[in-house]
């Protein structure tokens, strides 16, 4: 363990019990911080947004951004606060819909991958082994940061998540493809030139992740899209899953990549506030 973890952890621990009784303070400040002063990639999520929603006028595309970095902001704090908040705690910001489909595949002694965007507060994924009978994993990619990737590591696992490194996932689930698990996969990220899938994804040319399909395929595992959701006046998130498909052995090639990208755009649609609009998500598609 890294020799200031202790200290930086415990510090944040407390910020996090003090964010308790600030939080909406905390929230403005944050706000203010990145869009106003610091104007955290301000260009990139005007670009972004443009390209993404072009029937918009200027002024509806200022009204999302600031959304958007309202919604950044909030899950900032939600973020440290998970630090040291209690499971009923979090238990009670995320309501997960209808669990009863992944327990309805895992009776068919079947392995789940779940497959969602950055959207919502994904991070509060975290809590989702407390709805199921069974084990769910989440493939991420280590930090080169040794602090911060034994704090993810940490807010990640406190309530039953397991872990995988990316470069572990497909032998772990080959290995375990007769043990039915569930397995989360960020998909939404930029993979690079290199990826030989592309969709039309926001009005734009998009490279896709396929590991998840391929996974999919190889092992015969269901394949689940996940999304959050609240109202504006709400505070607490809705998880939902709806199936893309239980045969992937079935489909056609980046078929299943393409209706993954198909559900997160609707989802976009729907708040687009709540998607991560800072990400450099199109440097390789234009």
């Amino acid at each position: 363990m890294h020799v200031t973890y202790l200290p930086l952890y415990a510090a944040l621990y407390l910020l996090s019990l003090l964010l308790s009784y600030i939080v909406r303070q905390v929230d403005q400040f944050i706000y203010f911080l990145l869009c106003k002063v610091l104007r955290y990639r301000y260009q990139v999520v005007l670009q972004n947004l443009s390209r993404s929603f072009p029937e918009k006028t200027y002024g509806e595309i200022k009204e999302i951004s600031c959304a958007f970095y309202r919604h950044f902001g909030r899950m900032l704090t939600e973020i440290i606060q998970m630090v040291s908040i209690s499971e009923k705690q979090i238990m009670s910001r995320v309501k997960v819909l209808n669990p009863e489909l992944l327990e309805y595949y895992h009776l068919q002694h079947r392995s789940i991958i779940i497959m969602l965007g950055h959207q919502g507060n994904w991070e509060y994924l975290s809590v989702l082994p407390k709805y199921l009978s069974f084990d769910v994993h989440g493939i991420y990619k280590p930090l080169s940061n040794s602090f911060f990737n034994l704090l993810i590591k940490r807010l990640r696992t406190r309530f039953g998540l397991k872990l995988l490194p990316m470069d572990q996932a497909a032998r772990y689930m080959l290995l375990h493809k007769n043990n039915p698990q569930a397995y989360l996969f960020l998909a939404d990220q930029a993979p690079g030139v290199q990826s030989k899938c592309q969709v039309a994804f926001m009005h734009q040319p998009t490279r896709m992740f396929t590991g998840a399909e391929r996974l999919a395929i190889a092992t015969d595992a269901v394949v689940i899209y996940a999304q959050f959701n609240k109202a504006a006046e709400e505070k607490q998130w809705k998880l939902s899953f709806s199936l893309l498909t239980d045969t992937p052995r079935a489909t056609a090639p980046h078929e299943i990549t393409t209706t993954f990208g198909r559900y997160l755009e609707e989802s976009i649609q729907q708040a687009p506030q709540y998607w991560l609009w800072t990400h450099k998500r199109w440097k390789h598609s234009h």
